[in-house]
Formats: C-alpha cells, sequence, structure tokens
C-alpha cells in the first residue's frame, strides 16, 4: 500500500505510529539476532564432529545478515516517519498532524520516482501545502 493511500485510511497520526511501532519492532529483532549469535559463538566449536559447527556457523552467518537487514530496515523506517513529521504542521494554524492527503506522485514504499510529493490539507484551517517524501541529500530510490 502506498504511503499516501496508507495517511488516506489511517490518518496521519496513527500512519505516524505505526511506522515507529514497525521500526522498533525490527530493533527489538535486531537485539535478539544478537543474542544468537552471542550464543552461537560461544557454542561454535571446530573441533566437535557432525554437523554441529557446520550448523553453529550458518545460524551465526544468518544472524549476522537478519541483525544488518533489521538495523538498516529501522533506520530506514525511523528516518522517513521523521522526515514525514517534520512537514506534517500546518503553517496557518499550527496543527499537528491533522492532515487530509489530496493527492500524490508515485510514492510507493518500494520505489519513490525523484521528487515524490503528498499534497495535503489541514482539516482544521484548510490550509494546502505539500509534503517533498524525498529528504535532500538522500538518493529517493534508497529512501522509501
Amino acid at each position: 500500500m502506498s504511503v499516501a493511500a496508507s495517511i488516506r485510511k489511517l490518518g496521519f497520526r496513527r500512519w505516524h505510529e505505526r511506522q515507529l511501532i514497525e521500526a522498533h519492532a525490527s530493533l527489538v529483532t535486531a537485539f535478539l539476532c544478537v543474542i544468537v549469535i552471542a550464543v552461537c559463538l560461544d557454542q561454535f566449536h571446530w573441533r566437535e564432529s557432525g554437523a554441529k559447527p557446520w550448523i553453529m556457523l550458518a545460524l551465526i552467518v544468518a544472524g549476522i545478515v537478519l541483525c544488518y537487514k533489521t538495523v538498516t530496515f529501522y533506520f530506514k523506517m525511523l528516518f522517513r516517519a521523521e522526515h514525514y513529521a517534520e512537514q506534517a504542521v500546518c503553517s496557518g494554524c499550527k496543527a499537528y498532524g491533522v492532515i487530509e492527503v489530496l493527492a500524490s506522485s508515485a510514492c510507493r514504499s518500494q520505489d519513490v520516482a525523484s521528487g515524490s510529493w503528498l499534497s495535503v490539507r489541514c482539516k482544521k484551517c484548510g490550509h494546502d501545502w505539500t509534503i517533498n517524501t524525498t529528504p535532500p541529500g538522500q538518493p529517493s530510490e534508497k529512501y522509501l
């Protein structure tokens, strides 16, 4: 589901909250991966016969890969939520997150065109503005 459709369905504040929950769930997963890596490193011995050393080695490699992916996902989600939140304040009445999405460019969560945007309106005062979905200095295809 696109960011615009998610915000339309949930509202900005609930969408933002869910982004933060997803991000922190991935951080917990990364922490659990670190625990698995530490336990497997403690139990890993080449001198043992059979498949146990290979299983431990496979668990260590899988834990490292999963930890890297989840930490990367954590920061991506956290930075995206922060970037949207910075722009979700109405300049007319200073209300935070009380917006409705009017229009959007192609802004799917996996593939974002350069210069993507959301056109939003404040539900309190009716002020319109545009939220830039690509932060400055970030490659758009890697950000969202």
